[in-house]
């Protein structure tokens, strides 16, 4: 458990909530999924500690859980920082509503100031036109957090029962918005800030999420080892292997590591103090450090570690997109020198 082996870095509070988490189960459906996490509670506003610690345990257990619960707080973030729309706000939370969040499009993915999406006026509402895609949660959703630009802007609009299509990628939830002059309420004028805002509150978490999927990979891999004959031995008894395990149990905890830091210094940061620096740091080295876990554990399970449907195999297909969505890797070392030499 996080909260006893790194007590430094919570309060009581966080152990309870982690002991809630790391007991929780849920089977079916994105939306089945959010409805458990809502009727258990877990969906509630809380600090990016608290994410950390959910999504670990989330991640460990089910990857498709550990997506929509951060899906409904990508989704819940900006609208609570706009104070906009609170029964929206408070049926996401309760699980009554399954919420997508609406910034990547085809020509705009890493560099999200290249959005397309168009926003016009329609008597006193609003119509958007322009496609999203790679949105998690957009197949499940009825509700869905949409960036788009006006008049040179970019703001944020909510859009009721947006029409989507699906896209097939592994262990995702994933599909378009279809936006044509579809009604939308606006959230906020000026939308990179809440955008921003938000994913520097999760960024970090997707790091607790990687590190939950790399212990669950460490954990089946010492199985495997210790009961895997060759050479007349147990694997764990050869050398090589006994390092390949020391360098996994390494790289899990530096994950783990870099994310609490991560999570710690957004929750201690002043009201309107950037945390974009810390907040790309503590994903990237998380991300890194549990792809390679999960690649050792492929490889040490031999033949079986590709065999389709073992779990192996399906963590290493759960953890790939880590290193891209929230902030690719290397956009995440643009950041963080952008935070150390100044942007050129």
């Amino acid at each position: 458990m996080l909260t006893a082996s790194h007590p430094w870095c919570f309060q009581p509070e966080h152990a309870a909530l982690e002991a809630q988490a790391a007991a929780f189960r849920a089977e079916g459906s994105i939306r089945d999924r959010v409805a458990a996490l809502g009727a258990a509670g877990l969906l509630a506003q809380r600090d990016t500690r608290s994410l950390a610690v959910v999504r670990r345990h989330l991640a460990y257990h089910a990857p498709l859980t550990d997506l929509a619960f951060v899906i409904q707080e990508l989704g819940c973030t900006p609208l609570e920082r706009a104070s906009a729309l609170p029964e929206v706000v408070a049926d996401a939370r309760a699980g009554r509503r399954v919420l997508a969040f609406g910034l990547t499009e085809p020509n705009a993915g890493s560099d999200v100031r290249g959005i397309e999406t168009r926003a016009e006026r329609d008597g006193g509402g609003w119509r958007l036109t322009g496609t999203k895609h790679f949105i998690s949660n957009a197949p499940d959703c009825d509700g869905a957090v949409v960036f788009a630009v006006h008049e040179g802007t970019v703001g944020c609009w909510f859009v009721d029962e947006p029409p989507t299509s699906v896209q097939a990628v592994a262990a995702h939830s994933i599909g378009r918005l279809d936006l044509h002059e579809t009604p939308a309420i606006r959230v906020a004028e000026k939308g990179f800030g809440l955008a921003f805002a938000t994913l520097e509150r999760c960024r970090p978490s997707v790091g607790a999420a990687a590190a939950g999927l790399a212990a669950r990979a460490l954990d089946e891999t010492l199985r495997h080892v210790r009961t895997r004959h060759q050479f007349g031995a147990p694997l764990a008894a050869l050398p090589v292997v006994r390092l390949r395990i020391a360098e996994m149990a390494v790289d899990l905890e530096l994950a783990t590591l870099s994310t609490l830091h991560a999570c710690w210094k957004r929750d201690a940061a002043a009201p309107g103090e950037r945390t974009a620096a810390s907040s790309a740091l503590g994903k990237l080295v998380a991300t890194e450090a549990a792809q390679r876990v999960i690649d050792m554990a492929v490889q040490l399970h031999g033949g079986a570690g590709v065999e389709e449907g073992s779990l192996v195999e399906e963590l290493y297909r759960a953890v790939r997109p880590l290193r891209i969505y929230e902030g690719a890797t290397d956009v995440l070392y643009t950041v963080i020198a952008d935070a150390i030499l100044g942007q050129p």
